[in-house]
């Protein structure tokens, strides 16, 4: 028998433990938060007068859309296995409950970890969030390496 599907403040409680778990433990994620990184990291690097280039001023390179597919073809593959968990039909049934929940919480205060999880899950869905998502991820590696670099 699968499991019953979680209702109100519960699904909102579960959908955010089960995504953050995902984006904390999930290898495949993991793998490829660290490696489409790269990609975004030269956006960082100091000019030859010695200030740091902009991001926002930069046109989006042709690999970014290759990365924002593959991230949202992963993603599907992760919310659909979280709904199961959760013992829900599809992602569809899953999500369609979790907005109307939301509707229904319209004044639940969400905890910070709850409001960032759902936002990196509902930014993949969103190419310019999930560029913005990756320069912020390449930014602050960039920062730590060359914090760690003149030592």
């Amino acid at each position: 028998m699968p499991p019953s599907t979680p209702e109100g403040t519960e699904l909102i409680r579960k959908t955010a433990y089960h995504f953050e778990e995902l984006f904390t433990d999930d290898e495949d994620l993991i793998d490829f938060f660290t490696e489409a990184v790269e990609h975004f990291e030269d956006e960082f690097e100091e000019t030859k007068d010695g200030e740091e280039s902009k991001s926002k001023d930069k046109e989006h390179k042709m690999i970014y859309m290759d990365l924002y597919k593959d991230f949202e073809a992963l993603m599907e593959q992760k919310i659909l296995i979280v709904a199961e968990k959760m013992g829900f039909e599809d992602a569809a049934d899953f999500f369609g409950q979790l907005q109307e929940t939301l509707n229904e919480k319209e004044g639940y205060a969400q905890g910070e970890l709850e409001q960032a999880t759902f936002d990196a899950v509902l930014s993949s869905y969103d190419y310019t969030s999930f560029v913005n998502f990756m320069r912020k991820k390449a930014e602050g590696k960039t920062k730590m390496a060359a914090a760690f670099g003149a030592f």
